[in-house]
């Protein structure tokens, strides 16, 4: 049974990110600035309600080894998504 080609692409990005954090970028903006609004972008990103297209992991006896992410793994990419969709509608890009 393959996975989802969603959870794969999940499973891609949270190993991305873990690997190293982007450093973001706004023309004009400041240390302050930038701290602040990714303060903020983490809060509304931690707050945010769980997206119903993910969907739990299976449960039973057997051990999973098709890649399907765990529920904390999925919340973990939904609140990596949120943020850098905050970031980006205040005007941040990822420093390249």
């Amino acid at each position: 049974m393959n996975p989802p080609r969603h959870a794969w692409l999940a499973a891609v990005f949270v190993a991305a990110c873990a690997s190293s954090a982007p450093t973001w970028e706004k023309p004009g903006g400041t240390e302050a600035m930038l701290k602040d609004d990714s303060e903020q972008c983490r809060i509304q990103a931690s707050l945010a309600p769980a997206s119903p297209r993910y969907a739990p992991a299976p449960t039973g006896s057997a051990t999973v080894t098709t890649g399907i992410l765990t529920r904390q793994d999925q919340l973990s990419v939904q609140e990596a998504e949120q943020f850098q969709k905050c970031m980006t509608a205040k005007g941040y890009s990822v420093k390249r």
